[in-house]
Formats: structure tokens, C-alpha cells, sequence
């Protein structure tokens, strides 16, 4: 593979500087029914499926990534609404569950001296192994699709250093949180978020209480500021276009100030873990069950919230945290502060201010007089003629995350799992659970963070891998132009995650299809593209459909034939037409017509 290396990671460096340089990144309301998936998708006309290109680049917006037999599914269908449909109509697959049932077979339940346990680090195996596994087979790819968008916006991280590591199980079920309500209402996310303990642990919330100048108590800060800052309206006030109200002096306007922070504070006062005294030690809680009120411990005052609105005194605990989400969720901000950035996390970079006023006014009315409707956002989103154009301008796109580089190379491979048995790192210890399914490499997929600079949920801080509003230095800055996902790559993210590319395609990789056994590697499964290697067009073509929307340009089509023709090319190969197909595949997802999704 020497000569292959030669070529591939200059090429890489290259695409890199054009895609950096190419412009294109790029009151109270009840739930609306998520439990009601035949409600269709609010839609003035139907929007056609009028080719595979088009199949694909939709594909790319709502799924883990475009296989041949996804992008032929949605054309069947013939409109994406009819796609739209089956999708809400899927079950929610759920992680919690199967993580737990997973980590038992893992030995993840139990210590090295035999002893039941609730949670921990080792639990963190089975739910990568769950995220990717669901990632790449799921029936309900929009609606993981979607928990995935939200979880970057409603961040808690497992990273080291930010007190979540040993409670794997815990952050799975708080991610199922977002997975059920991923077409419901973000009212609902909002409470079953701020009462869940792994968010009250990441941002210290749980066991936040009231102020005792005796004991130099006060109430901690952290989750009332970043429920206001990160997860709702931001630190200015916006237009519904999600452009910057200015005052008089032609500067933005702030939200709120510390004195707004310090009387949410109070608010989210009195939150313990639900089985569990409020001073005893919070090991033993589990972390899953929603937190309850232990009202010796809630500040009662009034409190002087958003909009000049005052939660009054005596109230509970759950009364004043219904009364300061609601007074959150009805300010004016949050409609198009989170409507951009899940347009952002799911189509483009750069929408224009009317696309985001456009699903902003959705989010804030449905069109039945109900705000916060997912399910209403993102239909709005995936139709929107910014996202459905066919003629798109040089600013739309955005750069594909590594998450979902990997995802979309295990799912138009079909990644083959492997099998184990008993402890993740030690099969002797084997619980008496039996077998089970596993993405096995060199290193554990739990490692995949330390190439890419990007794990599910493992963020390195509250601010998400990357800020919606990042800007590389450059012509896109220049241009006044954002570029989120550019905010990881870096000379070192950028070589290690070639690499780690590089091997999934050159050595996790096979042209048989094989039963799973246990401890062998998992493998791609290249054996449609090993059979087409033989004839260099067919196999650009396939490739083309599968990666690149169909629409591979005929430069890089001339480029790469010319080098998979080369004579002699492979004549020290073990088996020449693989290797052909595996240059192939790592060139294009190396180019930056794949590295930007239109």
C-alpha cells in the first residue's frame, strides 16, 4: 500500500486548503402529539423525488449516510413527504435499554470482586457499541439523526475531567431523552433535560440549594447560565431571522445579565436524586431516574426572571421551575436561536436570514397554535427551497463531521460486527452471559475520540465540539461566513483521522462476505465493489451514487481513473481487484466533493 499512500494523504491535504478556501460550508403549550405519527408533515404541496442525486443529498441530511439501497428506497416513494411519514411512523429505537442489557453480557454490572453495580466507565463500551450500532441499522434514521443534532445543542460529555465518565449508562438514557422527543415538543426536552441527574451532575444543578450565609452557601450558577446561554435564547436578543437586535448606540442587546443568572440560580434549587438522602453519597443514586424536590433545600423567594416577569414567592420547587421554563420558552429568542442551529446540524452552515425566519415562525406556531413542535421544525427544515433548491449558491453546505464521515463509510459497506464473549478486555471473565455483537478494531470504537476529535457525547466542554457561530480564518471568515465543524480539524485531527480512515478502508476490509466469529476484526464488506473493480467506469459510477449524491464531477472522475488504470498499479497486490476498489473509496471520501455536504 505504499504507492497508495504516496498518493492519498497529499490529495487529502489538498481538498483540505480547497474545501477551507471554496466558500461552501457552507405561554405553557402541551406537547404536540409525538405519539400520533400519522399526522403528516405540515406541507402547502407535495415536494417530488426527481432522481438518485436528489435521493442521496436528502439522504445526507436525515440519515447516518446514503447506501444504494436507501437512495433507491426514497425514490421509490416518489415525494420526500411520503419518506417523511415512514420515518415518524418508525419506532423510537431506544439506547438505555440495550446499553444495560449489553453491559451485562460485557461483565459491565458487576467488580472484579463480584459485586452488583449500578453504573460505570465499563458501561461506556456498550454504549458506543449501542450509538454506532443503531447509527448504521436503524429504522428510524431521522429521528437519530435528529438526537444526534440535539445532543450538540443540549450538551453533556463523558470527556475527561467533566465528571461523567463513570456513569455510561446514566448518559445513554439521558440521549433516549432526546431520541423520544425528537419530534415532539422542546418544551418537554427542556424539563425532562434540566431534571435529569446526569445533566444536574454535568452543571451542577443537582443538589444545588438555597442560600445560607451561615455556611457560606449560595446558589450555584452553572446550569441557570447555560440554560439560558447554550440550550434556549442566547446572550442577544434576535430578530426572527436570527439576526442581532441593535439598540440605540448600534450594539447588540443582551438577553439577560449576572443579575438574571443569580435569580435562575435560585430557581433550580432543591433537586436530589431520587432514591437516594440528600447527603448520602451520590454513587449509589441511580443516575437515570428523574430527579425530585426536596423543598427544605428551595429557595422560596420571588424570583425576577426574563421579560420583567417575576416567579413569586412560596412557591415549590416544581412550581417555580414550571413557571421559569415556561418564562425560557415563551421569550422570543428561542425560535430562531434553536431553529438555525438544527438547520446548521442538519442542511448548511450558512442559511439565509429568511430560511431561518421562515422555520423560526414554524417553531413558533405549527399552524394549530403550538409552539416548539419538532416535528413541525424539521419538516420545515428538510422542505425549505434554500434546502431542496437545485441551483444552490457557493455558501451552501457544510463540512461533514467525523461522526458522520465514519457512519456513512460503515453503512454503504455494511459494516460486518464481530463477536465476543465476556469482559470487553478479558474473555475469561465471562459472566455466564454468552455471546455478543461488536464493532471490534485495533483500538476500541470508545477510542475513535482521540482521531477524530469527536465522540457521541463526549464533547470537550459545554460549548459542543465546535460553536455554530466558528469561523476558520480565511476566505471564510473573510466573506463573514461560518464554518462550525472546522473548529476540530487541525494538523493534528487532520492526520490522525486520515489515518484512522485509511485503515478502515485498507485493513478493516474484505471482498467475502463471512459469519461473524469471535475475536476476528469487523470488516467492510467490498465485495459489490471488488466484483465491479474490473471496469473502472462502473465502479466510479457505483461509487459516485453511493458517495458523492451521483454527481461525481468529471475532473475527479479524470483524476481518479487515471491513477485506478495505472499499469502494473497493483501487480504486487494479494488480491489487485480489492485493492483498486479500496483506492477508490479512500481517495473520494478523501476529495473535497465529499467532504462537503450540498
Amino acid at each position: 500500500m505504499s504507492k497508495m499512500l504516496k498518493v492519498a494523504i497529499p490529495f487529502f491535504i489538498i481538498t483540505f486548503l480547497s474545501a477551507c478556501g471554496g466558500g461552501g460550508g457552507g405561554g405553557t403549550t402541551k406537547s404536540n402529539n409525538d405519539d400520533n405519527p400519522d399526522i403528516p408533515p405540515p406541507s402547502t404541496s407535495s415536494h417530488n423525488v426527481k432522481n438518485k442525486s436528489d435521493a442521496s443529498k436528502f439522504l445526507n441530511r436525515t440519515t447516518f449516510g446514503p447506501t444504494k439501497n436507501s437512495i433507491n428506497h426514497l425514490v421509490s416513494k416518489k415525494t420526500y413527504e411520503g419518506w417523511l411519514i415512514e420515518q415518524y411512523n418508525a419506532a423510537a429505537t431506544l439506547h438505555a435499554p440495550q446499553v444495560k442489557s449489553l453491559g451485562k453480557k460485557m461483565c459491565a454490572d458487576i467488580t472484579s470482586e463480584g459485586d452488583k453495580v449500578l453504573d460505570s466507565w465499563e458501561y461506556g463500551f456498550a454504549r458506543h457499541q449501542i450509538w454506532w450500532e443503531t447509527a448504521m441499522k436503524s429504522d428510524d434514521q431521522l429521528r437519530q439523526r435528529v438526537a444526534l443534532a440535539l445532543s450538540e445543542i443540549l450538551v453533556i460529555s463523558n470527556s475527561d475531567g467533566l465528571g461523567l465518565s463513570g456513569f455510561e449508562l446514566s448518559i445513554a438514557s439521558y440521549y433516549d431523552i432526546l431520541v423520544k422527543h425528537a419530534f415532539g415538543n422542546y418544551r418537554d426536552i427542556l424539563e425532562e433535560v434540566t431534571l435529569h441527574p446526569t445533566m444536574g451532575d454535568f452543571l451542577s444543578m443537582t443538589r444545588n440549594q438555597k442560600a445560607n450565609a451561615a455556611e457560606g452557601v449560595r446558589p450555584d450558577e452553572n446550569y441557570a447560565r447555560e440554560i439560558l446561554q447554550l440550550f434556549t435564547i442566547g446572550v442577544h436578543e434576535l430578530n426572527l431571522d436570527g439576526s442581532e437586535k441593535l439598540g440605540s448606540n448600534n450594539e447588540p442587546i443582551a438577553t439577560y445579565n449576572q443579575k438574571t443568572v443569580e435569580e435562575f440560580a435560585k430557581v433550580f434549587t432543591g433537586w436530589n436524586y431520587a432514591d437516594v438522602e440528600w447527603n448520602s453519597y451520590f454513587g449509589n443514586a441511580d443516575h437515570t431516574k428523574p430527579m425530585v424536590a426536596v423543598e427544605e433545600y428551595h429557595d422560596t423567594s420571588d424570583k425576577h426572571l426574563l421579560n420583567g416577569e417575576i416567579s413569586p414567592n412560596g412557591q415549590s420547587a416544581q412550581e417555580d421551575l414550571t413557571f421559569a421554563l415556561d418564562n425560557i420558552f415563551n421569550h422570543s429568542n428561542i425560535a430562531p436561536f434553536i431553529s438555525k442551529q438544527l438547520i446548521q446540524r442538519l442542511v448548511t452552515s450558512n442559511p439565509t436570514p429568511a430560511y431561518v425566519q421562515r422555520v423560526a415562525t414554524i417553531f413558533n406556531d405549527n399552524g394549530a397554535g403550538v409552539k416548539g413542535d419538532l416535528k413541525a421544525v424539521v419538516t420545515a427544515i428538510l422542505l425549505d427551497n434554500e434546502a431542496l433548491a437545485e441551483n444552490k449558491s457557493d455558501t451552501f453546505g457544510k463540512l461533514r463531521e467525523p461522526l458522520l464521515r465514519m457512519s456513512h463509510l460503515w453503512r454503504a459497506f455494511n459494516m460486518q460486527s464481530s463477536l465476543k464473549k465476556g469482559h470487553y478486555w478479558d474473555s475469561s471473565k465471562t459472566c455466564g452471559k454468552g455471546n455478543y455483537s461488536i464493532l471490534l478494531f485495533w483500538d476500541a470504537i470508545t477510542q475513535f475520540g482521540r482521531y477524530t476529535a469527536q465522540n457521541p457525547l463526549g464533547a470537550k466542554s459545554v460549548f459542543n465540539f465546535y460553536r455554530p457561530d466558528f469561523s476558520p480564518n480565511g476566505v471564510l471568515n473573510d466573506q463573514g461566513l461560518v464554518a462550525p465543524e472546522f473548529q476540530i480539524i487541525n494538523e493534528n485531527t487532520l492526520t490522525s483521522n486520515t489515518n484512522l480512515l485509511h485503515y478502515m478502508v485498507t485493513v478493516f476490509s474484505d471482498y467475502k462476505v463471512t459469519t461473524p466469529k469471535l475475536d476476528e476484526h469487523s470488516k467492510l464488506n467490498l465485495s459489490e465493489e471488488t466484483a465491479l473493480a474490473s471496469n473502472t467506469d462502473e465502479l466510479l459510477d457505483h461509487l459516485s451514487l453511493v458517495l458523492l449524491n451521483n454527481e461525481m464531477s468529471t475532473s475527479l472522475k479524470s483524476i481518479l481513473k487515471e491513477h485506478l488504470d495505472l499499469v502494473d498499479g497493483y501487480k504486487y497486490a494479494d488480491n489487485p481487484p480489492l485493492e483498486k476498489a479500496r483506492e477508490a473509496i479512500l481517495l473520494i471520501i478523501s476529495s473535497p466533493e465529499y467532504l462537503i455536504q450540498q
